[in-house]
């Protein structure tokens, strides 16, 4: 025990609470999000869902204001593995920065500098003439002495003309000023333009100059810019960040507001140096140990603002189910009561205590020893461990204990009986947890999940060596002061003969060919439900509302669409295109009408629209590929958004990626990887189990009722998650299911089994039966109850996966305890043996 304190205390280092799951790096999807990595990021990330629209106050630029200061603020705040964000003022500016650059900057500021020159060089003048002539009355008599107040000298050809003219002018003041200059002025492509839009009373105005300047360009260089890109290039070396926080979104691309911004909320992404899933801190990712201090700042700039992504989600879950902690706690007690009646024994309930908490210290290790191996450790697999080894070690001590006093009832010494009990429930518990052992090593060859594999597989060994070797020496040292003396009477032939469990036998046998093909029909029809009951692959399905990461989700989902965050990405190739644009825009017309897109962005393709442009370069990648970005109308999650996703990638001349597109390729991943599993479980059960009992009989009863009992579960689950739960049930619930039950499953063969086989040294084989049923129904029925208890603990963890995994131990567990293994064994053994019975 002092040797794996350090790794007991450490172990919680290595826990992750991240769902992402791993994907081929030879699949489509991820050879899309390489090509598309420069571009689009999948680093570790928050969500900022600001619940105030961009639009709500443009020209006040007050939302402006604190998005751009909360994101100096972020970027400041030294947050570890901290790199950038993004919201829709910074990207628009950004876009902007891009765009008034180079010559096109330098094209804006030569004209503004030429139309600044002409409008001070045509009004300068005329704009203190007006001033000074205002002061005489406007009267013909004072044109002269205005002009000498002014500092006329006759020198200048313009400013002479100006006053010749103004003198065969009539009207108002103001008039007979512009009529003046417009009479004197050279003429030339920039005069022209000055006026009329430019007056003395305007013509220092950057706006109006900015007006000119974007009619100049306009009509000289044949491409659009409106006034307000020319006064932000002009008026600032940042020219992005001048227009959004002066003149809000105005102008910005539809692809860029619909990716930030909706009718009640906009985004912003903080975005991490690190892959996303990869772990910086213990086992927690970049987003995840961030989450505290970007919410703590967040805050500090608007209020109502909510953290989201599944970073947020991570660290939300390992803080609501920290407060589960309890759970553990009440489940030592049940186990301790349960000894307590199942072998009247205030002792071995104290036992219960000690053994189950060193087993837990040794998961605590195995976990360690996995952190060390695979760097973290699923919180999934450490709440499964802690429930598994609670109920296994508390199986294997009843067993033993249970054997115990059965063989101290039976009339043997201590030492006989403590031996006795060491030797035969020993080696059912050697081939019991060496099955479990192998069969759950399983997970490791499941991409994902070899954390599962490796610690489920050593912390199942820890506690069998703990149970076989220590547990006897221990009970032998209290022998029968461990029981209740009273309860230790012997036990007759006659009181076997009357216990439910002896009558339950009997009459299975007697009616075996019934209840086997009972149980076969419907064994058949659940078989059926098991490999085709519907799954999603949206491990966040059922988070509690209370998450504030869920209600930012939730709020992500209503206003901007179901695959706000988990768009589609279509990549095409233009190197491999004679004429790209044609083809883009074909390609277009194409996704456009795919069934199942509500919009998308990117080479002629507008939101709904098909677009006639041809500029796409801001969809260009390396100069070697185009990029669609597509939105779904329904989750990615969904059957439908598959089929979809199924459909594009069915012109093979695309490339698909995106989180729909990753999850056909985890399908065709796992369909072949967890039909080879379960195929090898069930080998590695049938090998252990028939070599130990060197017959291929045991294995088939055993295989066959575990299989029964799992695909009901299954099916019922199903339905309780649908139609109660209102959740779709997570895909890797049935083979998780399917691993450790059949794992688990032989720990009641292997007791049972051994039982029978001894009673069949000296009885006839329907006695022996029903004797080895009845003898260890009790303890079975406890241990089932225990592990039906223990594993189903988990549904009371306020996270969905682990709620539907604890909700199928239950069903199965129960179903397995007290139909299979009372009614089907019976009937099932006696069919295979039926000659030696006769």
């Amino acid at each position: 025990m002092l040797a794996i304190t350090p790794a007991v205390l450490d172990s919680s280092h290595y826990i992750n609470y991240s769902n992402q799951v791993v994907v081929n790096s030879k699949s489509e999807s991820a050879q899309a999000q390489r090509i598309i990595s420069s571009d689009v990021s999948n680093n570790s990330s928050l969500i900022v869902v600001i619940q105030e629209s961009s639009w709500s106050s443009v020209w006040a630029n007050s939302t402006a204001q604190r998005v751009l200061q909360l994101q100096s603020a972020l970027q400041a705040s030294g947050v570890p593995h901290y790199s950038h964000s993004t919201s829709v003022y910074s990207a628009y500016a950004s876009l902007i920065d891009k765009y008034l650059s180079g010559k096109a900057l330098s094209l804006i500021k030569e004209t503004y500098g030429e139309v600044q020159s002409n409008s001070n060089y045509l009004f300068t003048f005329p704009h203190t003439f007006y001033t000074e002539w205002s002061k005489y009355g406007f009267s013909n008599s004072s044109i002269s002495l205005a002009a000498k107040a002014s500092g006329f000298n006759g020198n200048n050809s313009y400013e002479a003309a100006f006053l010749q003219n103004l003198n065969m002018t009539a009207g108002m003041p103001g008039q007979r000023i512009e009529e003046a200059v417009s009479i004197s002025l050279v003429k030339n492509y920039i005069n022209d333009s000055l006026v009329p839009e430019l007056t003395v009373f305007n013509y220092t105005s950057v706006r109006a100059l900015s007006e000119v300047t974007s009619g100049i360009i306009s009509e000289a260089y044949g491409f659009n810019l409106d006034w307000q890109y020319i006064e932000s290039a002009v008026s600032s070396s940042d020219p992005g960040y001048f227009f959004v926080t002066h003149f809000g979104l105005s102008g910005i691309p539809s692809f860029l507001n619909s990716t930030y911004d909706a009718s009640n909320i906009t985004l912003l992404y903080v975005v991490f140096s690190t892959p996303s899933g990869k772990d910086v801190q213990g086992s927690e990712t970049a987003s995840e140990a961030a989450y505290s201090k970007v919410n703590a700042i967040v805050r500090g700039y608007f209020d109502n603002a909510i953290v989201t992504g599944n970073g947020a989600i991570a660290y939300e879950t390992n803080q609501q189910t920290a407060k589960s902690g309890f759970i553990f706690g009440l489940l030592f007690i049940f186990l301790a009561i349960s000894i307590l009646f199942a072998l009247w024994s205030w002792k071995s309930a104290v036992l219960v205590f000690i053994f189950s908490g060193i087993s837990l210290l040794l998961g605590m290790a195995s976990e360690f020893l996995a952190g060390l191996i695979f760097h973290s450790v699923s919180f999934i697999v450490n709440y499964t461990l802690e429930a598994v080894l609670l109920g296994i070690s508390a199986d294997y001590l009843l067993f033993i204990l249970s054997r115990f006093r059965e063989e101290l009832r039976a009339g043997r010494s201590e030492q006989e009986a403590i031996e006795t009990a060491a030797k035969e429930s020993g080696k059912s518990i050697l081939v019991s947890g060496l099955t479990v052992a192998l069969s759950l090593f399983t997970f490791y060859f499941i991409p994902g999940f070899r954390d599962w594999g490796f610690v489920l597989f050593v912390a199942v060994l820890s506690t069998v060596a703990l149970e076989t070797l220590l547990l006897p020496p221990v009970a032998s040292i209290f022998g029968k002061r461990l029981f209740i003396q009273g309860k230790l009477r012997p036990a007759s032939v006659e009181d076997t003969r009357k216990s439910a469990f002896y009558r339950i036998s009997d009459r299975s046998i007697g009616k075996r060919y019934a209840v086997i093909a009972a149980v076969m029909l419907i064994g058949t029809a659940g078989a059926y439900g098991f490999f085709h009951v519907p799954t999603t692959y949206n491990f966040n399905t059922g988070l509690p509302e209370s998450l504030p990461a869920v209600r930012g989700l939730n709020l992500i989902q209503s206003d901007f669409g179901a695959s706000q965050i988990y768009p589609v990405y279509v990549i095409v190739n233009l190197s491999s295109l004679p004429d790209p644009e044609s083809a883009l825009h074909s390609y277009a017309q194409m996704l456009l009408s795919v069934p199942g897109i509500a919009r998308g962005y990117g080479p002629y393709l507008n939101g709904t629209e098909v677009s006639s442009g041809s500029n796409y370069s801001q969809f260009v990648i390396g100069h070697r590929y185009a990029l669609y970005t597509l939105y779904l109308s329904s989750s990615p999650y969904s059957q439908s958004a598959i089929d979809t996703v199924k459909e594009i990638r069915s012109e093979r001349s695309l490339i698909v990626g995106g989180l729909t597109s990753s999850i056909i390729d985890q399908q065709a991943q796992n369909s072949k990887i967890y039909s080879e599993l379960e195929a090898l479980i069930v080998v590695v059960i049938g090998l252990v189990i028939g070599l130990s009992f060197r017959t291929w009989k045991y294995p088939l009863v055993s295989l066959t009722g575990v299989l029964f009992s799992v695909s009901w579960s299954t099916l019922i689950l199903y339905a309780v998650s649908r139609y109660l739960l209102h959740e779709a049930l997570i895909y890797l619930i049935p083979v998780i299911l399917f691993l450790i039950l059949f794992s688990l499953g032989s720990d009641y063969t292997v007791f049972i089994i051994s039982r029978i086989n001894e009673n069949r040294r000296s009885l006839g084989l329907r006695e022996s039966i029903n004797r080895g049923i009845a003898s260890s129904g009790r303890t079975v029925s406890t241990l089932g109850i225990i592990l039906a208890v223990s594993l189903g603990s988990l549904s009371a963890i306020p996270v969905p996966f682990l709620q539907q995994l604890g909700i199928s131990f239950i069903i199965s567990l129960l179903l397995d305890t007290f139909l299979i293994r009372t009614v089907y064994f019976p009937a099932m053994i006696s069919a295979l043996y039926r000659r030696q019975e006769n």
